[in-house]
């Protein structure tokens, strides 16, 4: 389940929510530019 959040008013909302509406929206305010959340995880690189 993917999360996104909108890019007005910010408010997170996950997949079923955006399939709700026809179009691309946010369920809240209705602005088309949202975000998708990135996971919180950690990339560890190893220095040469």
């Amino acid at each position: 389940m993917a999360r996104y959040r909108c890019g007005k008013c910010w408010k997170e909302f996950d997949d079923a929510q955006l399939k709700a509406l026809p179009g691309v929206r946010c369920p809240y305010c209705g602005y088309k530019v949202i975000f998708m959340v990135r996971k919180p995880t950690v990339k560890v690189v190893k220095a040469i």
